[in-house]
């Protein structure tokens, strides 16, 4: 089996890209999509400054997004399809928690994910960049730049720290789209 993400910053154009990959395999046997959403959370998690101000709501959002997370991948782990495109992964639970909380927190979460990453790995990340455009026009979260920019520089950091395969895809959605396609055809050859 194999665990291709689709990851990158909140409101760069996942889902959608997701959703139109998704409308070219749907028919094929044993590709899963498995979306996440975060929207259920018990905690508002719409506004970085808010939960930079109140680290306990920030750890709360982190466990329970990873506790989540973690139920996804086991089910994907012990079902039948031999290619999963996920939406999201346990990597943003160590970005998101690195930009937000104080570093007496970063360890204990980096070490916890990496040492399950390390034994379920991902095989293939697809990161889609930062879109500012997208970001101000549909963002329901925070809308800075900045934060967007830092979250952007924590990925790169943690994905290459995590030493998975990993591609940066164009800014273009249309390329972006393609560019994942094209991986998916030679997987299933």
């Amino acid at each position: 089996m194999k665990k291709i993400v689709v990851t990158g910053p909140h409101c760069c154009g996942k889902s959608t890209i997701i959703k139109k990959i998704k409308e070219d395999f749907s028919d094929i046997p044993n590709i899963e999509f498995a979306n996440f959403s975060g929207r259920n959370s018990p905690v508002d998690y719409s506004n970085a400054n808010k939960l930079k101000n109140n680290y306990v709501s920030e750890l709360d959002i982190t466990y329970y997004m990873i506790t989540k997370l973690l139920e996804r991948e086991i089910e994907i782990e012990y079902g039948t399809n031999e290619i999963v495109i996920l939406d999201r992964c346990l990597i943003d639970q160590i970005v998101y928690p690195s930009v937000l909380l104080k570093q007496e927190y970063h360890k204990s979460i980096f070490d916890f994910l990496d040492l399950w990453i390390k034994i379920h790995p991902y095989d293939k990340i697809f990161y889609v960049p930062k879109n500012y455009e997208l970001l101000s026009q549909y963002g329901t979260k925070d809308k800075s730049q900045k934060y967007l920019d830092d979250i952007e520089e924590k990925y790169l950091e943690v994905i290459k720290k995590l030493g998975i395969d990993y591609t940066i895809l164009p800014k273009n959605q249309e390329e972006q789209i393609k560019a994942i396609k094209e991986y998916l055809k030679e997987e299933l050859m």
